[in-house]
């Protein structure tokens, strides 16, 4: 047996001076130009701070240096953005990130007290596009779930079947995540992505799981976003952000199970990527399941087995626009005519659409727009079916 008697004199709120090597002993990634010399922090801080992942540290980093230009400020909250910096997407578009940093002067030094989540930043907002992206933990209320077409009034159970005001975090504590796509502010994220999860791993009896909260900005800039991450470069600062994450989840060896929809899968193809390159281990412990795909398959499954990452299951209905013309997955004459006839249900009733929901099989699809009653639609989904061969996965 072994012991270490402790210093009583130490609490929470002691300070202590860092540098570049004691703070890596702590678990902190500062870069070696940040001011050390005008910086203290409290323990509290520092525990804080060193369970960030390297982007969120980052992000802290700055604001921290924002306070050592300005000591003297009231207070170093911006909640105004830059309208311009939502058009290039490495640049993060607020002009102050989502930790609420508390600091004083003593001694002509910079003390951080605490580093905290931001409430006034963090959570629903009625303009969707002043959400943040972050992590956040959603449990489940209800055992609803989508499993099989269902009324108007099964559909709206699946509304109240995960919370719609989620607590935020600062790492992944649940087996399961997911990344929404785009056009979800974070109430409707908070329990699409819940049933998402359910449908790709239905044995699992999830009962809470971390959303990382992929915000919209509306269509354009949406779609802009999405052609961002395709092209080769810097990606933006949603892949970024999730690239760290993942490392931080490798790291410490945690098994976590994602599922990526939509826009989700462009993020989690161009965060693999940047992964690649700036982190670079196997990323055993993790797997992931794609729904609606706007990435192109082919390059996402590449990338991810390069990564030694298992992808768990691939769910995309032949009559969505998303992963058969966006995702260029099946650019066949007879897909692009589908794709354009129910493209005007894209972003109809989630019930409706062929992209809102998890795909269960063409029958399932069929007879979830019968239910609705939008008997032409039906009626095409199953001469579709007619066409393919017994045994096709898709029916």
């Amino acid at each position: 047996m072994s012991w270490t008697k402790l210093d009583t004199n130490i609490n929470a709120q002691s300070l202590m001076a860092l540098d570049t090597i004691s703070c890596k002993k702590y678990g902190v990634n500062l870069s070696q130009n940040f001011p050390f010399n005008k910086v203290n922090f409290t323990c509290q801080a520092l525990a804080m701070l060193s369970q960030l992942n390297d982007f969120d540290q980052q992000m802290v980093e700055k604001e921290i240096k924002y306070i050592c230009a300005h000591p003297n400020a009231k207070n170093s909250l911006k909640h105004s953005r830059n309208p311009l910096k939502r058009l290039w997407r490495t640049q993060y578009p607020f002009r102050s990130y989502h930790y609420l940093i508390r600091y004083s002067l003593s001694s002509n030094k910079i003390d951080i007290e605490d580093v905290l989540f931001d409430r006034q930043l963090s959570g629903p907002k009625n303009n969707f596009s002043a959400e943040r992206t972050m992590l956040y933990e959603v449990d489940r209320l209800t055992y609803a779930t989508y499993d099989k077409a269902m009324d108007k009034d099964g559909l709206k159970a699946l509304e109240g079947a995960w919370e719609r005001n989620p607590s935020p975090t600062s790492q992944v504590n649940t087996s399961h995540a997911a990344v929404n796509g785009m056009l979800n502010e974070l109430d409707k994220a908070a329990w699409l992505m819940g049933t998402h999860l359910d449908a790709a791993y239905q044995s699992d009896g999830i009962k809470a799981y971390t959303l990382f909260h992929n915000p919209t900005d509306n269509l354009c800039l949406d779609l802009a976003e999405c052609a961002f991450d395709k092209r080769q470069g810097k990606k933006s600062h949603n892949a970024q952000h999730l690239a760290a994450i993942l490392a931080q989840n490798s790291q410490q060896g945690k098994k976590v199970k994602w599922l990526v929809h939509s826009q989700g899968a462009i993020i989690f193809c161009a965060a693999l990527e940047h992964y690649r390159i700036y982190y670079g281990k196997p990323l055993t412990t993790q797997e992931v399941a794609i729904h609606g795909s706007g990435a192109n398959l082919t390059h996402l499954k590449k990338i991810a087995n390069g990564m030694k990452m298992k992808i768990h299951s691939v769910r995309n209905n032949p009559f969505d626009l998303v992963p058969n013309i966006a995702g260029a997955n099946d650019l066949s004459s007879s897909s692009l005519v589908r794709s354009m006839k129910f493209g005007k249900y894209l972003v109809a009733d989630p019930g409706i659409s062929p992209h809102t929901l998890p795909f269960l099989g063409l029958n399932s699809y069929a007879d979830q727009l019968q239910l609705l009653g939008n008997i032409p639609a039906a009626t095409k989904v199953r001469k579709f079916i007619n066409t393919l061969p017994k045994g096709d996965s898709r029916i």
